[in-house]
């Protein structure tokens, strides 16, 4: 029996478990989700940025709507600080379509919106969502533009003081190429994760995207190929 015909025979196993990409961990342990594995991994990728002591302010943002941005900050915020031995923090800065707020069952309002424009103190917008001990600072109510909110003193004042508290600052952007506000919130980070939807975003959309972090001073770390589809089974690739 060949092993390519293995390889099909064990992909087709795992096509059949959850999300059908899970796979064996090693020495017969529980199965391990490479989803998770993929979360896991960007973690450890910003962590391992040389010169910043693993602290640091991260924008995740993607280049149009719906590539996944909101998810992948929340999944890699939660993953900084679950050994407990950092301390992160969420902030959605989605000001347009928020949703953090919708995934913690927080009230929307008493969020970046009121600290930027209503002497909101930061302190007081830091909460914690329900089933979850990661502080979140949810996008609040702007009652005026997003773009001139997100360029206020009191938002920028606010980034710096959670940068003092806490390690990691993970701050869910809204679509680079859609929006101007991007631009903005990218050189008040250390580094952008730039999130793109396989097989949906043209190449070009994602180099404008670039473009425009890098021309507003912002440093791009990486990009994060999201939802990406299997055409051949998993356990294949390995074999290849």
């Amino acid at each position: 029996m060949s092993r390519i015909y293995d390889a099909l025979q064990r992909g087709a196993s795992l096509e059949a478990s959850r999300r059908g990409f899970l796979s064996t961990g090693s020495n017969g342990g529980p199965p391990v989700d490479p989803i998770e594995e993929g979360y896991e991994r960007i973690a450890q990728g910003i962590q391992g940025q040389p010169g910043w002591g693993r602290k640091g302010v991260i924008l995740v943002a993607s280049a149009v709507h719906g590539e996944g941005a909101s998810t992948v900050a929340r999944e890699v915020a939660t993953l900084l600080c679950r050994d407990g031995s950092a301390q992160a923090i969420l902030v959605d800065a989605n000001l347009r379509t928020p949703s953090q707020h919708l995934a913690f069952r927080l009230e929307r309002t008493g969020g970046l919106a009121e600290l930027a424009t209503r002497g909101l103190a930061p302190e007081a917008a830091v909460r914690q969502g329900a089933g979850s001990s990661l502080p979140v600072v949810t996008a609040g109510r702007p009652a005026g533009s997003a773009t001139s909110i997100l360029g206020l003193p009191p938002l920028k004042a606010a980034i710096e003081q959670f940068r003092a508290r806490f390690d990691w600052v993970i701050i869910d952007g809204p679509p680079i190429t859609v929006y101007s506000d991007a631009a903005i919130l990218a050189p008040l980070a250390d580094g952008v994760v730039l999130v793109v939807e396989a097989e949906r975003t043209r190449w070009e959309v994602v180099t404008q995207a670039k473009r425009a972090i890098e021309e507003s001073g912002g440093r791009i770390l990486g990009a994060v190929l999201n939802r990406q589809r299997y055409h051949i089974p998993p356990a294949l690739y390995g074999w290849l």
